[in-house]
Formats: structure tokens, sequence, C-alpha cells
């Protein structure tokens, strides 16, 4: 059987199919949200017909679509995590003092909570929040060598960042180590004097 065909319950046969896009609702969590979805439609009689993939795919857009609305993370970004940071999910679970299976969960699709997304936001976003992390936490992971990869891939992440750096920023970081308890009023002032 083609892959592009399915069974027709109006025809009672299996037929070819071509999609349409259309702007499609959802109720999720009790709110209802829009998203381009696909319809498959037997060439035939002209009726929806049903096929699993394309079903997958409007379940998906709805899911981004909530994630989008709601401030969650994006798949895309999750799976995207273990890789920038050389680091297993199992591993990353542990070391942000989650279940140990919970990162799994949310690679294979779950929705993490908002609470969850936030630090996996700016996880994905801040290699310095993640490195602060593997520094803290370093002691939750089962072997040293997941934190080695994982600290020496990260330290590159960040040498090749630094070329970014403005001066401001290495004035600002100089003053952070140099005071050990310094305010944000006397850093602001501090960065006045100076230029």
């Amino acid at each position: 059987m083609d892959k592009k065909m399915t069974f027709c319950e109006e025809c009672r046969e299996d037929v070819t199919y071509f999609t349409e896009s259309i702007s499609m609702t959802g109720i999720l969590k009790g709110e209802e949200y829009r998203f381009t979805g696909k319809k498959a439609i037997c060439p035939e009689c002209a009726a929806e017909v049903y096929v699993a993939q394309i079903e997958d795919e409007n379940l998906k857009a709805m899911y981004d679509a909530y994630r989008q609305k709601n401030g969650i993370i994006s798949h895309e970004k999750i799976l995207e995590i273990p890789q920038k940071y050389n680091i297993g999910k199992r591993p990353l679970s542990l070391l942000l003092g989650w279940g140990e299976m919970t990162f799994t969960r949310y690679c294979d699709g779950d929705m993490p909570t908002k609470q969850y997304s936030d630090v996996l936001q700016r996880i994905y976003e801040e290699p310095l929040f993640y490195l602060s992390l593997l520094e803290e936490n370093k002691g939750n992971l089962k072997s040293q060598i997941a934190y080695e990869k994982s600290k020496r891939t990260t330290v590159e992440l960040l040498g090749g960042q630094k070329t970014a750096v403005s001066k401001v920023d290495e004035v600002i970081s100089y003053l952070l180590f140099r005071c050990e308890d310094i305010t944000p009023l006397a850093l602001q002032k501090a960065l006045y004097y100076i230029q």
C-alpha cells in the first residue's frame, strides 16, 4: 500500500488522498486555541478521511499554539538542550533536582509546567546559568564523567560567545569580581563614574 493511501468510509475502499491546510480550533485545559492544521480528503467523493500521521501533526500544532500562548518552551528547544550541553537526559534531570525521568518525558512530548519551562528556557538561552547549575549540583550526578563532559562543552560554548562581550560587560564583570558585596545602585554609580 502506498504511503498516500487510506481507507475512505464513504467509498468503502482504499483511496489516495490529498491534503488541505485549514484553520482549526481545539480545546485544551478548558481554553480554545486556533491553529493551522491539515485535513485529508478523498478525491473520489470529497469526504474527509482519517490519516493517523495528519491527526498527529494537527495535535502537535495545537500543542504548539498552547505553548506559544502560555509561554511554555517549545519541544524543539527541549530536544536541543542535551545536545547543546553534551549531557544525557537522565543526568540533566538529576542535575536540576527533578525526578530521574522528568526531562525524558518532556523530550517524549509531555508538556512541562510553567515553572519547569522557565528553568529550561533559561538554560537554553544562558550557558552561564547552566554552568552555575552544573557547578552547584554536580553532586547530584551519578558519574564524574558526565559532569566533566558537560562542563568542557559548556566552557567551549561560552568561549565562542565571549567575543561578543562589550567593554561595558567586561567592566561590570571586573567590578562584580573585585567588590564582594555590591548593590545594583552602587554598580550603576560606579559605571557612571567610570565613563
